[in-house]
């Protein structure tokens, strides 16, 4: 029974990185958005406002749809190697896809529907070697913690000297249906019902020891694959117009709880005491993933038939003690020992401790007045993240501040049999570069810290699977390309 409580724990804890993986919810949802910094509460009137704000579908006059794809790439740096290393990923790819359709059913009524990727992300580093600095003999003339610090490569010492990949690969996406009501001219209401779900997987070299009881140091190659659907949530729209230049916008989206379910496996463990216990083991697993609370406020004006301005602010309240993003619960089954025997059910608290996550928006759109046929769009997005400095590791977005430009053009199309009806068909196209990171300090180095909701750790040292709290430089960049093309009339 001991050896199957440890083996257990152990499978727990290799889940931490998988599930800590997701850049939160970039709202990459219509590329008109996209290129006027990621605003659209006030202003987007077409399908894609089923997830934005349900309520501004009531612009649509019969029949619309909307198909999106932005491309996501990410490239991160983290202290892979160990403290005040610079490990650099590779390029990272997320397709994020999203399609709408909405209909007017009754003169004061739309009804919509649409599938989107909510947060699409891939990341590796390759062919680390010493991961997480751990050298199998300390070398007496290094410090961890020092500002000179570098691990040993050298084969006779470093814990891993065969280079290893690490690679995360996460989704988290939404099916929605919503209504949109026109009560009257000056005031639109909108909900929705969305349906969460999500997929993770991770291919990784970690050390796994240090779950609990065992808390010891053994590295070893961990695949999860996990998925699952959440509970269904609903988000309410109000759209309001005080006067025919303005507009303001307000949305909010109820949390909702995903249930993973999959397996954990285990292909080989470096510690030659726990390898027969721990390589080649495969459980089941599952976990949950919490899309937390969301409010999103805006107002936006028309000085002219070619001039839009639109000014945005977004919370989501990922510090949520129950409904964010605090900790997580994986549990994992162990199957009985004897036939017809009960199985035993581990359950375990990962710590991510995020915080809520507050962005300012500005979008600027211009029509040019030759030909008609084109506009240029342009934002601004200052967003603080959901992590923290102690609890932050390399597949987990940086702490801090990032202030992200944003560009795109719009070009329209009437429809030649009916000169009346116009843009009846519009493509967008835009993009988005982004860089937030920042250097830690020595300030958490060998520190005891709570796990948000669970045990004590010392922060970035063997006591975790995947060191957090490592002085070193953090960061991501991003960049996005998106294309859409609506049909509405």
């Amino acid at each position: 029974m001991t050896r199957h409580l440890a083996a257990a724990c152990l499978l727990i804890g290799m889940l931490t990185p998988a599930l800590a993986s997701a850049n939160p919810e970039p709202t990459a949802y219509d590329t008109r958005s996209i290129s006027m910094g990621l605003t659209g509460t006030t202003y987007l009137e077409r399908a894609s406002a089923l997830v934005l704000n349900p309520a501004n579908m009531e612009g649509i006059g019969k029949l619309g749809f909307t198909l999106n794809f932005t491309a996501l790439f990410t490239r991160q740096i983290a202290p892979v190697q160990g403290p005040n290393t610079e490990g650099r990923s590779s390029l990272g790819f997320g397709p994020i896809p999203s399609g709408f359709i909405a209909g007017r059913i009754a003169p004061r009524v739309v009804f919509g529907a649409g599938i989107v990727i909510e947060t699409g992300y891939g990341s590796s580093f390759d062919n680390v070697v010493c991961l997480d600095g751990a050298p199998v003999t300390p070398d007496p003339s290094t410090t961890p913690g020092a500002d000179n610090y570098v691990p040993s490569t050298d084969p006779a010492t470093c814990r891993n000297a065969q280079p290893e990949d690490l690679n995360v690969t996460f989704f988290v996406g939404e099916a929605s249906i919503g209504t949109s009501y026109r009560i009257n001219d000056k005031f639109w209401l909108g909900v929705a019902l969305r349906l969460p779900f999500s997929k993770q997987v991770a291919d990784l070299y970690q050390n796994v020891g240090a779950a609990p009881p065992l808390n010891t140091v053994a590295y070893g190659r961990i695949n999860n694959d996990l998925s699952g659907v959440g509970f269904p949530s609903p988000r309410i729209g109000i759209t309001i117009k005080p006067h025919h230049k303005v507009n303001i916008g307000i949305m909010y989206r109820m949390w909702s709880r995903i249930k993973l379910t999959g397996e954990t496996k285990t292909l080989e463990v470096d510690n030659p005491s726990l390898a027969p216990l721990l390589s080649d083991r495969t459980l089941d697993a599952t976990a949950d993933w919490n899309i937390p609370h969301a409010l999103q406020f805006g107002v936006s004006y028309k000085a002219n038939q070619r001039l839009l301005l639109a000014w945005e602010l977004r919370l989501q309240f990922h510090g949520a003690k129950n409904q964010g993003n605090q900790n997580q619960t994986v549990n994992s089954v162990v199957p009985p020992l004897v036939p017809g025997g009960d199985p035993l059910l581990i359950t375990t608290v990962v710590g991510f401790g995020w915080e809520t996550v507050w962005s300012a928006k500005f979008g600027v759109e211009y029509r040019f007045r030759k030909a008609d046929v084109m506009s240029f769009r342009g934002g601004l997005n200052v967003a603080r993240a959901a992590a923290n400095g102690a609890w932050s590791q390399y597949f987990t977005p940086p702490p801090g501040i990032s202030v992200t430009p944003t560009m795109g053009f719009g070009f329209y199309w009437d429809d030649r049999n009916d000169p009346n009806l116009k843009d009846k068909y519009q493509l967008d196209i835009g993009t988005l570069f982004s860089y937030s990171g920042t250097k830690i300090g020595n300030e958490y180095i060998g520190t005891t810290q709570q796990v948000p909701g669970g045990e004590d750790e010392i922060l970035c040292s063997s006591d975790q699977v995947v060191r957090t709290g490592c002085p070193g430089r953090i960061g991501v960049f991003t960049y996005w390309a998106s294309v859409a093309f609506t049909l509405q009339y």
